[in-house]
């Protein structure tokens, strides 16, 4: 069943924002929304969580068309929900007490209960009695998302939701992410400008470029299909090089060591579980190789998988 579909979306300001964008979303799927600072990628959440009226275009939940945002007495859609960059908490109260805020339209024991159940889910008991503004970035963010869900909404929504943490908080948040789908029931919508911060969690991906929606994609076909520099450069390295007069792009991890394409080793760069190491080739174009160990000592290599260049 298709949770939420959007239909020919479209948005201006002084220029196009969004150009006719539509998708659909099957319940209980992680979907993540990549793109460039600039692409639009805000504005379409926005537009989805029922807080921007678009130019053109609908949204739909579970099939049935939803009010435009610009008649709603109150901003945003209940059963899609929205956790933005700014988290929108209540600094001054404690963390249970910005939980119980959400909750306050359910009877007594039901609030107790959702409660104790949110702080559970997303590991803020410990932390429960002190105030939000004393609480770091990552604890803040998993505030947000209690409040965002305390009413059991169907759709949840996360803008950039990785910007702010660090390597083990990021890790963490996969965690709860995928948490939320399988306790809560819930389907995400992930935005990222970083492709590698959805790459695992997501059941499919789509790039938003100039406000124009690609077709839908597995994370495998979105990391290596290198078709469009720019979009596979959004999931990390990518290579480019002249092979027999031919441009061809790789990853990484796309060769074999020893082969016709003669390198020139430079540096490494250790990254805690592997290594890049930094290459010339002759024509003095730069090659940037993953390993286990160290290259410094290997001087050609093949390319196992060639993506062409068209022209």
């Amino acid at each position: 069943m298709n949770m939420i579909e959007a239909k020919n979306i479209s948005l201006r300001f002084d220029k196009p924002v969004l150009k006719n964008i539509g998708f659909r979303v099957k319940k209980g799927h992680i979907v993540g929304l990549v793109g460039k600072s600039g692409a639009g990628k805000s504005s379409l959440l926005n537009i989805l969580s029922g807080h921007l009226a678009p130019n053109e275009g609908e949204i739909y939940l579970k099939g049935n068309r939803l009010q435009d945002p610009s008649s709603l007495l109150v901003p945003g859609y209940q059963q899609i929900k929205i956790v933005s960059q700014n988290y929108q908490l209540d600094p001054y109260h404690t963390i249970e007490e910005n939980i119980r805020e959400a909750v306050i339209s359910l009877p007594e024991n039901e609030k107790k209960r959702r409660v104790k159940a949110l702080l559970s889910l997303l590991k803020l008991k410990d932390i429960s009695h002190i105030k939000a503004i004393h609480a770091s970035g990552g604890e803040q963010q998993r505030l947000s998302i209690a409040r965002a869900i305390a009413l059991q909404p169907d759709v949840l929504l996360l803008d950039e939701p990785f910007s702010n943490l660090d390597a083990e908080l990021r890790a963490q948040f996969f965690e709860y992410i995928l948490k939320l789908r399988s306790e809560e029931n819930l389907t995400i919508i992930i935005v990222s400008h970083d492709g590698e911060d959805v790459l695992g969690l997501s059941d499919y991906i789509y790039f938003l470029n100039n406000g124009k929606l690609s077709s839908k994609k597995t994370p495998f076909n979105a990391y290596y299909n290198l078709r469009h520099l720019s979009q596979s450069k959004l999931f990390g390295v990518v290579n480019q090089i002249s092979i027999e007069k031919k441009k061809i792009r790789f990853r990484p991890d796309e060769y074999k060591v020893s082969g016709p394409v003669d390198v020139c080793f430079e540096y490494f760069i250790f990254f805690g579980n592997y290594y890049l190491n930094y290459f010339k080739s002759k024509n003095k174009e730069q090659i940037i190789l993953s390993s286990d160990t160290p290259l410094e000592n290997v001087q050609n290599i093949s390319v196992k998988k060639k993506h062409p260049i068209k022209k």
